[in-house]
Protein backbone atom coordinates (compact mmCIF):
# COMPACT_ATOMS: atom_id res chain seq x y z
CA UNK A 1 0.00 0.00 0.00
CA UNK A 2 2.62 2.53 0.95
CA UNK A 3 4.72 1.87 -2.62
CA UNK A 4 1.36 2.32 -4.47
CA UNK A 5 1.05 5.71 -2.28
CA UNK A 6 4.27 6.47 -3.01
CA UNK A 7 4.09 5.96 -6.71
CA UNK A 8 0.53 7.92 -7.06
CA UNK A 9 3.15 11.26 -5.47
CA UNK A 10 5.13 10.75 -8.18
CA UNK A 11 2.42 10.14 -11.10
CA UNK A 12 1.16 13.40 -9.61
CA UNK A 13 3.83 14.86 -10.67
CA UNK A 14 4.31 13.91 -13.73
CA UNK A 15 0.78 14.07 -14.86
CA UNK A 16 -0.45 17.66 -13.73
CA UNK A 17 2.88 19.51 -12.01
CA UNK A 18 5.59 18.42 -14.31
CA UNK A 19 6.73 22.23 -14.83
CA UNK A 20 4.91 23.74 -11.98
CA UNK A 21 7.81 24.45 -8.80
CA UNK A 22 6.94 22.80 -5.37
CA UNK A 23 6.22 24.88 -2.65
CA UNK A 24 7.19 23.78 0.84
CA UNK A 25 5.54 24.85 3.81
CA UNK A 26 7.49 26.30 6.70
CA UNK A 27 6.33 26.35 10.30
CA UNK A 28 6.93 28.72 12.78
CA UNK A 29 9.91 28.14 15.35
CA UNK A 30 9.02 26.71 18.75
CA UNK A 31 9.49 28.61 21.52
CA UNK A 32 12.33 28.81 24.19
CA UNK A 33 11.46 26.11 26.92
CA UNK A 34 10.11 22.96 26.98
CA UNK A 35 7.02 22.23 25.84
CA UNK A 36 4.09 20.16 27.22
CA UNK A 37 2.98 17.27 25.94
CA UNK A 38 -0.46 18.34 25.06
CA UNK A 39 1.32 21.53 23.13
CA UNK A 40 3.65 19.14 21.20
CA UNK A 41 0.70 16.95 20.50
CA UNK A 42 -1.28 20.02 18.91
CA UNK A 43 2.34 21.22 17.05
CA UNK A 44 2.84 17.57 15.65
CA UNK A 45 -0.98 17.20 14.76
CA UNK A 46 -0.60 20.39 12.80
CA UNK A 47 2.35 19.08 11.14
CA UNK A 48 0.27 16.34 9.91
CA UNK A 49 -2.23 18.38 8.42
CA UNK A 50 -3.28 17.40 5.54
CA UNK A 51 -3.13 13.93 5.68
CA UNK A 52 -2.83 12.06 2.50
CA UNK A 53 -6.63 11.13 3.27
CA UNK A 54 -7.59 14.24 2.88
CA UNK A 55 -5.74 14.56 -0.74
CA UNK A 56 -8.63 13.82 -3.07
CA UNK A 57 -7.22 12.63 -6.26
CA UNK A 58 -9.38 12.20 -9.58
CA UNK A 59 -10.52 8.85 -10.59
CA UNK A 60 -8.12 9.49 -14.06
CA UNK A 61 -4.96 10.06 -12.51
CA UNK A 62 -5.76 6.66 -9.75
CA UNK A 63 -6.48 4.95 -13.06
CA UNK A 64 -3.47 5.34 -14.47
CA UNK A 65 -1.36 4.68 -11.67
CA UNK A 66 -3.42 1.35 -11.47
CA UNK A 67 -2.30 0.72 -14.85
CA UNK A 68 0.90 2.03 -14.89
CA UNK A 69 2.43 -0.10 -11.63
CA UNK A 70 0.18 -3.16 -13.15
CA UNK A 71 2.92 -3.41 -16.74
CA UNK A 72 5.74 -2.24 -14.19
CA UNK A 73 4.69 -5.42 -11.88
CA UNK A 74 4.48 -7.29 -14.99
CA UNK A 75 8.62 -6.72 -15.84
CA UNK A 76 11.19 -8.96 -14.81
CA UNK A 77 12.73 -7.47 -11.45
CA UNK A 78 15.91 -6.36 -12.98
CA UNK A 79 14.15 -4.89 -16.25
CA UNK A 80 11.75 -2.95 -14.15
CA UNK A 81 14.90 -1.32 -12.19
CA UNK A 82 16.24 -0.08 -14.89
CA UNK A 83 13.08 1.44 -16.23
CA UNK A 84 12.17 3.30 -13.00
CA UNK A 85 16.04 4.19 -12.69
CA UNK A 86 15.69 5.75 -16.59
CA UNK A 87 12.63 7.48 -16.13
CA UNK A 88 14.21 9.20 -12.59
CA UNK A 89 17.02 10.35 -15.08
CA UNK A 90 15.11 11.40 -17.76
CA UNK A 91 12.61 13.86 -15.06
CA UNK A 92 15.82 15.54 -13.81
CA UNK A 93 16.48 17.01 -17.04
CA UNK A 94 13.25 18.62 -17.50
CA UNK A 95 13.28 22.40 -18.17
CA UNK A 96 16.84 21.96 -20.31
CA UNK A 97 16.30 23.99 -23.09
CA UNK A 98 16.64 22.29 -26.61
CA UNK A 99 18.88 23.04 -28.88
CA UNK A 100 19.46 21.33 -32.53
CA UNK A 101 22.24 18.46 -32.91
CA UNK A 102 22.79 18.85 -28.54
CA UNK A 103 22.94 15.51 -27.14
CA UNK A 104 23.24 16.99 -22.94
CA UNK A 105 23.40 18.04 -20.47
CA UNK A 106 22.43 21.19 -20.61
CA UNK A 107 20.39 21.24 -23.98
CA UNK A 108 19.17 18.17 -26.30
CA UNK A 109 17.49 17.49 -29.37
CA UNK A 110 15.09 14.78 -29.00
CA UNK A 111 17.26 11.88 -30.33
CA UNK A 112 19.74 13.76 -28.19
CA UNK A 113 17.94 13.37 -25.08
CA UNK A 114 16.55 9.84 -25.55
CA UNK A 115 20.48 8.97 -26.31
CA UNK A 116 21.85 10.38 -23.05
CA UNK A 117 19.38 9.04 -21.01
CA UNK A 118 19.89 5.51 -22.13
CA UNK A 119 23.59 5.43 -21.87
CA UNK A 120 23.59 6.67 -18.34
CA UNK A 121 21.67 3.24 -17.79
CA UNK A 122 24.53 1.47 -20.22
CA UNK A 123 22.38 0.74 -23.21
CA UNK A 124 23.45 2.71 -26.52
CA UNK A 125 21.37 4.07 -28.91
CA UNK A 126 21.64 5.14 -32.57
CA UNK A 127 21.58 9.49 -33.16
CA UNK A 128 18.98 9.76 -35.24
CA UNK A 129 15.28 9.48 -33.98
CA UNK A 130 15.06 7.43 -37.29
CA UNK A 131 17.76 5.60 -36.64
CA UNK A 132 16.37 4.50 -33.16
CA UNK A 133 13.37 3.73 -35.06
CA UNK A 134 15.23 0.82 -36.32
CA UNK A 135 16.25 -0.27 -32.98
CA UNK A 136 14.70 -2.62 -30.49
CA UNK A 137 11.84 -4.55 -31.13
CA UNK A 138 8.45 -3.30 -32.29
CA UNK A 139 5.34 -2.99 -30.04
CA UNK A 140 2.20 -2.91 -32.31
CA UNK A 141 -0.47 -1.23 -30.08
CA UNK A 142 0.02 1.37 -27.86
CA UNK A 143 -2.01 -0.51 -25.83
CA UNK A 144 0.89 -2.99 -24.99
CA UNK A 145 3.36 -0.09 -24.52
CA UNK A 146 5.19 0.05 -20.83
CA UNK A 147 7.49 2.88 -19.16
CA UNK A 148 10.45 2.55 -20.90
CA UNK A 149 9.99 2.31 -24.32
CA UNK A 150 10.64 4.75 -27.17
CA UNK A 151 7.79 6.22 -28.78
CA UNK A 152 8.13 7.71 -32.26
CA UNK A 153 6.21 10.70 -33.95
CA UNK A 154 6.21 12.49 -37.86
CA UNK A 155 4.35 14.26 -39.96
CA UNK A 156 0.39 12.92 -40.34
CA UNK A 157 2.06 10.19 -38.30
CA UNK A 158 4.26 8.18 -41.40
CA UNK A 159 8.01 10.10 -41.77
CA UNK A 160 9.84 9.72 -37.98
CA UNK A 161 11.29 13.15 -37.13
CA UNK A 162 10.73 12.91 -33.45
CA UNK A 163 11.16 10.66 -29.91
CA UNK A 164 10.02 10.50 -26.77
CA UNK A 165 10.24 7.90 -23.57
CA UNK A 166 7.44 6.90 -22.30
CA UNK A 167 6.52 7.36 -18.64
CA UNK A 168 3.01 6.51 -18.65
CA UNK A 169 0.24 4.44 -19.81
CA UNK A 170 -3.39 4.14 -19.69
CA UNK A 171 -5.59 1.09 -19.87
CA UNK A 172 -6.86 3.16 -23.06
CA UNK A 173 -3.57 3.30 -25.03
CA UNK A 174 -2.82 6.60 -24.28
CA UNK A 175 0.33 7.73 -22.65
CA UNK A 176 2.58 10.07 -21.18
CA UNK A 177 6.24 10.42 -22.46
CA UNK A 178 9.08 12.66 -21.58
CA UNK A 179 10.76 14.16 -24.54
CA UNK A 180 12.85 17.38 -25.79
CA UNK A 181 10.37 19.46 -27.66
CA UNK A 182 11.47 22.21 -30.24
CA UNK A 183 9.15 25.07 -28.46
CA UNK A 184 9.75 24.09 -25.02
CA UNK A 185 12.56 22.36 -24.05
CA UNK A 186 12.46 18.66 -22.07
CA UNK A 187 8.72 18.37 -21.07
CA UNK A 188 6.03 15.90 -20.35
CA UNK A 189 3.64 15.53 -22.64
CA UNK A 190 0.25 13.27 -23.49
CA UNK A 191 -1.40 11.81 -26.58
CA UNK A 192 -4.36 12.63 -25.18
CA UNK A 193 -3.48 15.93 -26.86
CA UNK A 194 -4.61 15.44 -30.40
CA UNK A 195 -1.86 17.09 -31.82
CA UNK A 196 0.49 14.04 -30.51
CA UNK A 197 -2.18 11.56 -31.22
CA UNK A 198 -2.15 12.74 -34.73
CA UNK A 199 1.25 12.50 -35.80
CA UNK A 200 2.21 9.22 -33.21
CA UNK A 201 3.60 6.63 -35.58
CA UNK A 202 5.53 3.75 -33.24
CA UNK A 203 6.80 2.42 -30.19
CA UNK A 204 9.83 0.34 -30.10
CA UNK A 205 10.91 -1.80 -26.89
CA UNK A 206 14.84 -1.03 -25.77
CA UNK A 207 15.15 -1.82 -22.44
CA UNK A 208 14.74 -6.23 -22.43
CA UNK A 209 14.96 -6.74 -25.99
CA UNK A 210 18.19 -6.46 -28.29
CA UNK A 211 19.07 -3.39 -29.79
Amino acid sequence: MIKKIVTLLLLLSTASFANTPIRHRTTASLPDGIPTQSAAQSRMAAVLQPTLSSIRVPESVVALVDATVSRLDKMNPEDKGIVMDLISAAKRHIGARYHLGSSGPKSFDCSGFTSYVFRRMGISLNRSSREQHKQGEAVAQTQDLQPGDLVFFGRRGKTVNHVGIVTDVATDGTFHFIHASVSRGVRIDTTSDEYWSARYVGGRRIIGAEV
